[in-house]
């Protein structure tokens, strides 16, 4: 996984100066809803870039040049971008490899990031370049400029969730599936109905009672969480 991502730069007839201030200097959330009526599952965000003109120059169309190109680069005192950036979903083919051919200078193969856009990928990035070019022509652009996905990117995930074991290494509430949950064990002074008093080992693996122990979050609400899952087991806490 990486990120869904491109961007959208805009030319106005008056300078912006978008290489002042700080690199992100606004974040439009109105598309990073749910709603698959769009074509996509998922949402992504509108956020005001500005990396100076190096930066702008070598990544407003990679490897690209002509008349529209340069019109941009030479008026990049009048310019001003956005990165597009969403959710995207894992894929199987996404993976990392180690090369059967290179090594590193000690002898260590080096990695291939192999990464294709799936459909809705796509879909998403379309949307995002209409609703990105809508803003800046509703602030006056002259003139829009499509940025495609950079060649590289912040590569992320690397436990893919699946039902079958075969398939992925966590389970859907993000358990492995080759490694047991881990135990939480509280050691508490308790006595029974009796008054018998003796130490309680608070072992359990998933117990429900124990989650609300631990999301606690006052005094008080500890006390009550613990009281309940005491009385579950036929003792109270002694006070």
């Amino acid at each position: 996984m990486r990120h869904m991502t491109g961007s959208v730069y805009a030319k106005f007839d008056r300078e912006v100066h978008m290489y002042r201030g700080t690199t992100m200097a606004a974040i439009v959330q109105d598309e990073a809803k749910h709603d698959p009526s769009r074509g996509f599952a998922g949402g992504y965000e509108m956020e005001t870039i500005s990396l100076g003109l190096p930066f702008f120059a070598a990544f407003l169309d990679p490897g690209a040049w002509g008349a529209n190109f340069t019109d941009f680069v030479d008026n990049d005192t009048n310019v001003a971008g956005m990165w597009l950036v969403g959710e995207d979903l894992p894929r199987d083919t996404n993976r990392v490899t180690l090369n059967t051919d290179v090594k590193d200078q000690y002898g260590v193969p080096v990695p291939n990031v192999h990464y294709d856009d799936s459909p809705k990928d796509v879909a998403m990035r379309d949307h995002a370049f209409e609703r990105g070019e809508a803003i800046y022509k509703a602030s006056g652009a002259t003139k829009t400029f499509r940025t495609p996905p950079y060649p590289s990117t912040q590569n992320m995930g690397n436990s893919r969730m699946s039902a079958d074991p075969k398939l992925g290494v966590v389970n859907k509430h993000g358990q492995t599936h080759d490694i047991a949950p881990p135990v939480h064990q509280r050691r508490q002074r308790v006595h029974d109905e009796r008054g018998r008093e003796s130490d309680f080992d608070d072992r359990h693996a998933g117990d429900p009672a124990i989650g609300i122990h631990y999301q606690s979050d006052s005094a008080a609400g500890d006390l009550k969480a613990r009281s309940t899952l005491f009385a579950a087991r036929g003792v109270t806490q002694k006070e």
